[in-house]
């Protein structure tokens, strides 16, 4: 007598990053990493028919793309994706502080060797450029990732894998919200303010949960129509380039 039919596996979206994406354990609250908050982000856009999907945060702190391999993380990754799925990549901040992962070398070598092994299993992937980081001079925001955007979008060219822009998308929220009101995205927390830092928090590249949660909301609708590509264009937000 045969048992229960085993309900039909959900599509995954499988996240590889660094800290911006990577979910955080409690002590180190108030910090967050958008890929914890995709999920809801992204199953509220998807018609029927298309979703729910689940969303795999492997994400780790500190993750380049070469560590990600080294750790482990990489292959667990790719041992739990097969054809449908979609795998993300976001790395660059810390690959930056390597010289041998420099934007157009080692970087966009191991993007590149990540994306021929995504293909090989079936799935999709899709590359990120790196989230901007909130650092200020006299008044102007800085831009701090050199030349690892534009390697990504270069990247994405030539092997044909979609580009989502959150360095635009990040760096045009954080100038709508402007130099002040842009701190409730990151980590900022006063002295005395949570037993868990009690010497207070000024962190100004990884997002608090209300910014991992904003970021999420804007990465959401650029993903979602690569998922479900009959889904309505206007779900889809103006680019970042293309605001006023």
């Amino acid at each position: 007598m045969s048992g229960p039919e085993r309900p039909a596996r959900r599509r995954r979206v499988l996240l590889a990053g660094d800290s911006t994406v990577a979910p955080y354990v409690a002590p180190e609250f108030p910090l967050c990493g958008w890929g914890a908050h995709l999920g809801a982000a992204l199953n509220a856009l998807l018609p029927p028919g298309e979703g729910p999907v689940h969303v795999v945060d492997l994400a780790r702190n500190g993750a380049t793309t070469r560590s990600h391999r080294e750790e482990g993380l990489w292959g667990a990754l790719l041992g739990g994706t097969t054809a449908g799925d979609t795998v993300i990549l976001q790395f660059g901040h810390n690959d930056q502080k390597h010289a041998d992962l420099d934007a157009a070398g080692g970087y966009t070598a191991h993007l590149a060797r990540m994306i021929h092994e995504v293909r090989e299993r079936g799935a999709q992937p899709v590359l990120c450029t790196p989230v901007a980081r909130r650092h200020y001079a006299e008044g102007r925001l800085l831009e701090t990732h050199g030349d690892y955007p534009r390697a990504v979008h270069e990247l994405g060219r030539t092997l044909d894998v979609p580009v989502l822009d959150l360095h635009a998308e990040t760096r045009a929220l954080i100038l709508d919200l402007g130099e002040e009101g842009s701190q409730r995205l990151f980590g900022r927390m006063a002295p005395g303010e949570s037993p868990l830092r009690p010497d207070g928090l000024v962190d100004d590249t990884h997002f608090s949960i209300d910014g991992a949660i904003i970021v999420a909301d804007r990465v959401a609708p650029l993903l979602a129509p690569l998922l479900a590509p009959d889904l309505a264009p206007d779900l889809a937000p103006v680019p970042a380039a293309q605001r006023a």
